[in-house]
């Protein structure tokens, strides 16, 4: 009685069993061809999140290059919301080597908000440089000026990184003052 009603559902059991095969096989596939890194694999703890959107933030990618890093970090250190979203994004690209000296998070952000880097906090305008490529190594010379109109330059280093989850994306390495602060030229007094 038993053995029709096996013999009927046979197909069926072999059926979902290759699909489960299948979709198994997929996903493994898909987690090696794009490994998109978590949360927890840019150094961050289930604590440094807590009621943040991380809807907006850029995780590292092959794809970005170095300019876009950089640009991506600047546009995250001028974000004026207090939820420290801007600062999880610049963060989240600075490489494993340099979130190790910098983090945690929140070390990092009040770094940034101290000289000599708080001018890119709220800059009044900046200029990228292009990008000076060799070896795995990007420097990208950024340009700043401040709230007071001074001038400030910066040496961005980033490196491809050669190791998982982060294997072939640019990461800041360092960024380094190029050069001390520099008032704005002053306008000549009218002669009297």
């Amino acid at each position: 009685m038993s053995s029709p009603i096996i013999h009927f559902l046979r197909p069926t059991f072999y059926a979902l069993i290759a699909f489960g095969a299948l979709v198994g096989v997929a996903n493994l596939y898909w987690s090696v061809a794009d490994p998109t890194p978590s949360l927890g694999d840019v150094g961050l703890a289930p604590q440094d999140l807590v009621g943040l959107d991380l809807s907006g933030v850029v995780f590292p990618n092959p794809k970005l290059p170095p300019e876009e890093v950089v640009r991506l970090q600047l546009a995250g250190l001028s974000d004026d919301k207090a939820d420290g979203v801007g600062i999880l994004q610049c963060f989240c690209l600075a490489s494993p080597g340099n979130r190790v000296v910098t983090g945690p998070l929140e070390r990092f952000g009040q770094m940034v908000r101290n000289e000599p880097y708080h001018c890119m906090t709220r800059p009044r305008a900046v200029l990228i440089g292009r990008p000076q490529q060799g070896e795995g190594v990007a420097r990208l010379l950024v340009t700043v000026i401040d709230e007071q109109h001074n001038i400030r330059a910066f040496a961005f280093v980033l490196g491809r990184q050669q190791e998982p989850p982060f294997e072939d994306c640019w990461m800041t390495e360092a960024v380094l003052s190029a050069f001390p602060q520099t008032p704005a030229p002053l306008a000549p007094e009218p002669k009297a």
